[in-house]
């Protein structure tokens, strides 16, 4: 680990209160000169390091993305491998690519300021531009002997996206079945689960979560064609995209130990945008028009048609939904 990276650990245990430039040498066993250095690094860098004489040095959360501020929030028994990165193609693209040099062994996450080729269902494109939004994919090694259900991971991941901007800022959080999470009647977040395959088995090796959040990025910043529907968590915040992150992972880690359970349904049916509402609903290649009647304890759809038949569907897009409120109509 380089001086630069243990000074900053120091400064993210201390905060907010300041460490002298005496301390942090003793604590690392360095000069004083190599700790001014590292300090002269760290804001270069982009991090904000206060210094005050008499009193040292003070760490002061802003915008920068940081494995080390990540990694000091995190409140899960959980403790991934984080990787973040200044600009990237796709994180879900990234992680593929560093999977199939090497297994992954234990929980890895790679952050991206901005993506060049974000992506979502269906390839469409995800919108990701630098300093505003939060990109990141979790890639979770999959052991042949231990359960996994795709449906309830990716819900269960919308409910640990849903109560984490619930938790951080005062807005109204909905879901759309199955991923999609709006803020304010708009699309401010979406999920997307891939899976890996083991060549010698045909097994599922890796499951890959990607998620994109619009946290601040102004609704007249999206394409044209996106500003109808998307937007963004808010338009200005004190929290900061490492508190997000450190936040939405620990609630990820903590209900991916019992999300097989469906534990989480109870919330999802709260937040649910959907129950009770009329839809269209395109799933193998048929739009079936209806009336959502619940969501299961397994993530299904349960739709009843004008026929009076009841069914459920456990894949699909929500192409329309009709609110009562009129608010949203995508």
């Amino acid at each position: 680990m380089s001086t630069q990276t243990e000074v900053l650990n120091e400064l993210l245990q201390a905060a907010p209160d300041y460490c002298s430039g005496d301390q942090l040498a003793q604590a690392l066993a360095v000069s004083r000169t190599a700790i001014w250095k590292a300090i002269q690094g760290l804001q270069q860098a982009g991090y904000s390091i206060d210094s005050r004489h008499g009193r040292g040095y003070r760490y002061v959360a802003n915008n920068q993305l940081s494995e080390p501020a990540i990694t000091a929030g995190l409140t899960s028994s959980v403790q991934p491998t984080i990787i973040v990165l200044p600009t990237v193609d796709s994180t879900n693209a990234y992680l593929k690519r560093l999977i199939s040099q090497q297994p992954l062994t234990q929980p890895t996450v790679v952050i991206a300021d901005t993506q060049t080729g974000g992506y979502g269902r269906f390839g469409r494109t995800f919108y990701s531009p630098s300093e505003t939004g939060i990109y990141l994919s979790i890639g979770l090694p999959i052991d042949a002997t231990q359960p996994f259900d795709p449906g309830l991971l990716t819900t269960s991941t919308a409910v640990a996206v849903a109560k984490t901007l619930e938790q951080l800022f005062d807005v109204p959080v909905a879901l759309k079945w199955v991923n999609d999470v709006l803020v304010n009647h708009h699309k401010a977040v979406g999920i997307l689960s891939e899976a890996t395959t083991d060549l010698e088995t045909g097994q599922i090796a890796t499951v890959i979560v990607g998620i994109g959040i619009n946290l601040t990025t102004p609704t007249t910043a999206f394409p044209s064609a996106l500003q109808v529907k998307a937007g963004a968590v808010t338009t200005t915040t004190a929290v900061t995209r490492n508190q997000v992150i450190s936040t939405l992972l620990s609630k990820f880690f903590d209900s991916y130990a019992t999300y097989t359970s469906g534990d989480f349904m109870t919330d999802y049916r709260r937040l649910s945008m959907v129950i009770g509402q009329t839809v269209d609903l395109q799933s193998g290649g048929q739009v079936i028009h209806g009336v959502v009647q619940d969501i299961s304890d397994t993530g299904a759809l349960i739709v009843k048609q004008a026929t009076g038949e009841i069914h459920q569907y456990t894949s699909g897009e929500i192409t329309k939904v009709n609110l009562q409120t009129g608010d949203y109509h995508g």
